[in-house]
């Protein structure tokens, strides 16, 4: 079970809490003026939210949607998604540099505060969302309970998303 929930942890940081539609474009390439995705998804998705998306066509869909601060190759190594570069001291606060091209398909450009919200949406017990206890992973277990009514005192964004 333990090997089950570390599995699933890695694989919603790089697709749950994204916040970002990007494409990586080579120079020199043109894209079409119509941008489609065509997909085969056996089941309708419940839920195109990401705090509420459990299933696998609802996932199949949110990782074409949305890009996180970081991926993961064909190797299953971490690589950047929005994130640019990330540090840490202590392993217990990072510090993400986002890339300055990021942008949501609007246009305007994702920032820090975006990959806050997530996290703070996902704590809220208002929200109810099955992934809560995602947020506890890595010691911040101040976060993981979305039934304490206030996100880690008020602070999610310096306690709970890093």
């Amino acid at each position: 079970m333990k090997s089950f929930r570390i599995t699933l942890g890695a694989f919603l940081l790089t697709t749950l809490f994204s916040a970002a539609q990007a494409a990586d474009v080579p120079p020199g390439v043109q894209l079409a003026e119509r941008q489609e995705i065509v997909r085969h998804i056996k089941d309708e998705p419940v839920s195109l939210d990401p705090i509420k998306a459990v299933g696998l066509p609802e996932i199949q869909v949110l990782r074409d949607l949305f890009e996180g601060l970081t991926n993961q190759d064909a190797d299953g190594k971490v690589v950047p998604g929005v994130a640019l570069s990330w540090q840490s001291n202590d392993n217990q606060s990072w510090i993400f540099t986002l890339r300055q091209d990021a942008r949501w398909s609007d246009g305007e450009p994702v920032t820090a505060h975006d990959f806050v919200y997530s996290w703070q949406r996902l704590i809220d017990s208002k929200n109810a969302s099955p992934f809560a206890w995602f947020a506890g992973l890595g010691g911040n277990s101040e976060c993981g309970s979305h039934n304490s009514g206030t996100p880690a005192a008020g602070k999610p964004g310096r306690h709970c998303a890093g």
